[in-house]
């Protein structure tokens, strides 16, 4: 299911839809067509330029992907530049951009799922009521509000009001630079592994990597269960 991006026939669908919605701009993937998951542009309110994303109609729909791994092809232990802008491709294995993240949930309030399977093909997922980013001045500080229900168990709490780091720009709390310990550029808080912990962009691999490096979830076997593919996404705040 989390590799669904890779059959021929939703590639040759992603195409289409791509085409077919090449012309038009929506605010948020609020407005984008409901019934089929595929790439949009999207000028948020306070943007100065349109962007694309990829809207995912699961769970509910109107999620915006923040984050997409299915197969360790991207390198996700990159720069602050590289974070900042974005990376690899919308549709395959990419990371959004945390200047374009600060730019969609100022404009509105977001809400997080983490959805998540590993290599024995068992999924999870974690929901969390409140989902932003700062600007660049603020290194892009994390705001997390608490979770609000899954199965993957809770792992991402402790990241709240914490500064993005990346190999080359240390944000983290820990006398070590996180995202070299961990291999991958995050809100990193401690280089911390176990049931509390995460490590979402961490190296791609179907084997346990030193010092919580690879890439797992606290609550879904934590280090020791590589994950096989991940999605960060967010849509507009739901209220229950």
């Amino acid at each position: 299911m989390g590799n669904y991006f890779k059959t021929p026939y939703l590639l040759a669908l992603l195409v289409s839809v791509s085409i077919a919605n090449a012309s038009r701009i929506f605010r948020s993937c609020n407005d984008a067509p409901s019934s089929v998951s595929g790439v949009y542009d999207i000028r948020p309110i306070n943007a100065t330029q349109s962007f694309e994303v990829y809207c995912e109609q699961s769970f509910g729909g109107r999620w915006l992907v923040v984050q997409n791994r299915s197969d360790g092809q991207e390198n996700f232990n990159r720069s602050w530049v590289d974070y900042k802008s974005g990376f690899g491709v919308i549709g395959n294995e990419f990371w959004l951009g945390l200047d374009k993240l600060h730019q969609i949930t100022t404009a509105d309030e977001y809400e997080l799922l983490v959805w998540m399977g590993d290599f024995k093909d068992f999924e999870a997922y974690q929901k969390y009521k409140l989902f932003a980013v700062a600007n660049e001045a603020d290194n892009y500080r994390l705001e997390l509000d608490g979770w609000r229900d899954g199965t993957a168990g809770e792992s991402h709490y402790v990241y709240r009001d914490q500064q993005f780091s990346t190999f080359d720009r240390d944000n983290d709390k820990s006398m070590m630079n996180c995202a070299v310990e961990m291999g991958s550029g995050y809100w990193h808080f401690d280089c911390g592994t176990g049931i509390n912990r995460h490590n979402l962009n961490g190296i791609y691999s179907d084997e346990v990597l030193r010092c919580g490096s690879g890439f797992w979830w606290g609550g879904f076997g934590a280090e020791a269960n590589p994950l096989k593919w991940s999605k960060m996404m967010i849509r507009t705040r739901v209220e229950y």
